[in-house]
């Protein structure tokens, strides 16, 4: 039987059908392919948006109107900041809902994105989950401010048998992750900005190996 791939988005609504061009782009077929939604768990909620109006404000006191147009103009993405880090129920929500597939496929590769590396290492971690591969691309795991709003009983690395990073110089967000069990041999600088497409693109051999493999392993038993 051949691993399914679970691709989990990062920041920004991601209408259902947002991977399939991955999918189509890695040849992988419908049934091995496994698309994790969450936009619907993000809070929306009155008191969400007070605390997203008080970290615009903080931004324009501590860093100048600057940054507080950046942050209006970036509003989507701060919404769904505050709602993950900030706001638990979100939170908790998102992680169910990603265990309850990744306990169905416990072979599965898992490619998170952005904040969908997040809620890839934290639901791994805190459901002491396996998978067997675990790419994070464009990942602010590499973050020292991300890594203390990290909740997991023990911030070290999840329970996969590889575990690829790749980041960009040009993608602000992304970086080498330290501390966490990812192995330095492991970890891949590309060109890039902070698109999804170019990350995948850049794994697109390694990816299709680790799928092929549980083909071959398939047929030889």
């Amino acid at each position: 039987m051949a691993r399914k791939i679970v691709a989990v988005h990062g920041i920004g609504k991601a209408q259902p059908g947002w991977s399939d061009l991955l999918r189509v782009d890695l040849d992988i077929p419908e049934e091995d392919w496994i698309e994790f939604n969450y936009d619907d768990l993000m809070d929306r909620s009155f008191f969400h948006r007070v605390i997203v109006g008080a970290a615009k404000l903080y931004l324009a006191k501590t860093y100048g109107p600057e940054a507080a147009f950046i942050a209006s103009g970036a509003e989507e993405h701060v919404n769904d900041l505050v709602s993950y880090f900030v706001m638990n129920g979100s939170r908790l929500e998102i992680q169910v809902r990603l265990k309850g597939i990744l306990k169905q496929y416990p072979d599965a590769i898992v490619i998170g994105h952005s904040l969908g590396s997040v809620v890839a290492y934290e639901t791994l971690k805190n459901f002491d989950l396996k998978a067997h591969t675990l790419f994070t691309l464009g990942s602010p795991l590499s973050k020292f401010t991300v890594k203390k709003f990290l909740r997991v009983p023990e911030k070290s690395r999840p329970n996969v048998i590889n575990w690829f990073n790749v980041w960009s110089r040009f993608d602000l967000i992304s970086g080498p992750i330290e501390g966490l069990g990812c192995e330095k041999k492991d970890q891949f600088r590309i060109k890039n900005s902070h698109n999804l497409i170019k990350y995948v693109d850049s794994q697109k051999d390694r990816i299709l190996q680790i799928y092929n493999e549980s083909q071959d392993e398939g047929k030889a038993s």
